[in-house]
């Protein structure tokens, strides 16, 4: 049995070619909708649940493009899905976290995801964690979605 872990998310790419970013709580690095597979689900299943529960977004599943497994760093690789999607019918300030975690300074529960905003490339460059940018820009799977999506 492998002990490489899986995490999955969803690119949501607007008809500017934008990606939805979140913003991780307590971090300076934004994200997109991600998080480990439970036992028993698919991948498209997790990157599903993960866009609902970090974003507040439920998709088709038929309209999502899966973009295939990749390595993400020691240990994680990272499942990727893409959906395309017009800004007007998913904006920013209409998302919402309900994944909560509990702050080990004040105890506080605070979301996992605190601020959202659509991102074109050279954002994304300043606001991904290193390997995100990575995989995303330098790797090229953000322009691979991009080709690979249908807006509606």
């Amino acid at each position: 049995m492998s002990s490489t872990l899986l995490s999955c998310g969803l690119l949501v790419i607007n008809e500017r070619g934008e990606l939805l970013v979140g913003h991780s709580t307590g971090s300076t690095h934004w994200d997109l909708p991600k998080g480990l597979i439970d036992p028993g689900e698919t991948p498209l299943g997790c990157a599903l649940r993960e866009a609902q529960e970090e974003f507040g977004l439920a998709f088709a599943p038929g309209r999502l493009v899966d973009l295939g497994r990749h390595a993400y760093y020691r240990g994680k690789d990272l499942h990727l899905f893409a959906v395309g999607t017009d800004s007007a019918a998913t904006r920013p300030e209409a998302c919402v976290c309900v994944s909560f975690f509990d702050d080990e300074r004040t105890g506080r529960r605070l979301p996992e995801i605190d601020a959202f905003a659509w991102a074109d490339d050279e954002v994304l460059g300043l606001r991904l964690a290193a390997s995100m940018r990575r995989l995303l820009l330098g790797k090229g799977v953000l322009a691979e979605a991009r080709g690979r999506i249908v807006a509606l």
